[in-house]
């Protein structure tokens, strides 16, 4: 897995590198110069866009970086800053509705190990907001969530959970992000979906489903919807199915964090 960094937002700070952390307030990180980066990708959010209003119309002083910070999924951003800090049991992450799997990167500084960054997915100018993994990223780059706005409110699209999970994807030929999304509902059947954020929404662009329930001598299906349901599914060969999962997992990719032990 490549591990790549992306380059327009506040987030790529070689402060980030050092060793020993402090919180800072939400309004100080975009006064940090970005690093710059060996890749580009397309779906980068430009740090010359102009970011939503306020409802109240107030006027924001900052850039669009510390925007989205302060304002647009500043409650996002701090309700993991809580969790992690005080560490909460996976109890506590799932009363509040956050993903549990957080509880796995407590190892030395817990802040260490968890970050969040921006990136615009569908490439409609308004930044996502990703909650993600720091610790072995480059091994398992596992996103715990991703945010959107709709009309104006952020709304969750994905979270990880004990039988779900989310990673960050990048093809490098046709420069693109995506997601793609491991689910299981037991040993007898589980699956790999590939997603696309498009009009708000992620959409199946491809998937491998397992399901020996359905059909133990041939258990492997190819679908483009996320129903679970293999009889409106194509019949795979074992061969063919691995060979999509592992060009999948090539793309798995590690990006950027801004650790939470800086904010």
């Amino acid at each position: 897995m490549k591990k790549l960094l992306l380059t327009a937002t506040v987030f790529l700070l070689t402060l980030a590198l050092l060793a020993g952390c402090s919180k800072r307030l939400p309004s100080q990180l975009a006064d940090d110069e970005p690093s710059e980066s060996t890749t580009e990708p397309a779906t980068s959010p430009s740090t010359e866009m102009t970011p939503t209003e306020p409802e109240d119309d107030t006027q924001y002083e900052g850039d669009a970086s510390s925007y989205y910070i302060d304002v647009v999924y500043a409650q996002q951003i701090e309700r993991y800053y809580t969790a992690i800090s005080q560490q909460w049991d996976e109890n506590a992450y799932l009363d509040h509705e956050l993903s549990p799997l957080v509880t796995r990167y407590y190892d030395g500084n817990p802040l260490d190990n968890v970050g969040f960054t921006f990136m615009d997915l569908d490439g409609d100018g308004i930044w996502e907001l990703i909650i993600g993994a720091i610790q072995n990223a480059e091994q398992d780059p596992l996103v715990f969530e991703i945010w959107a706005l709709k009309n104006d409110e952020p709304v969750m699209l994905v979270q990880s959970g004990s039988h779900n999970r989310y990673y960050l994807q990048y093809a490098e030929e046709d420069n693109l992000w995506s997601v793609a999304y491991e689910a299981e509902n037991g040993a007898a059947n589980r699956a790999v979906y590939y997603l696309q954020l498009q009009d708000g929404k992620f959409k199946v662009t491809q998937g491998v489903i397992f399901d020996a329930l359905a059909n133990e001598e041939s258990p492997w299906f190819m679908t483009y919807d996320l129903d679970w349901d293999v009889s409106n599914d194509t019949p795979i060969q074992e061969d063919s199915a691995n060979a999509v999962m592992e060009a999948g997992r090539n793309t798995y990719a590690a990006t950027e964090y801004f650790p939470y032990c800086l904010y």
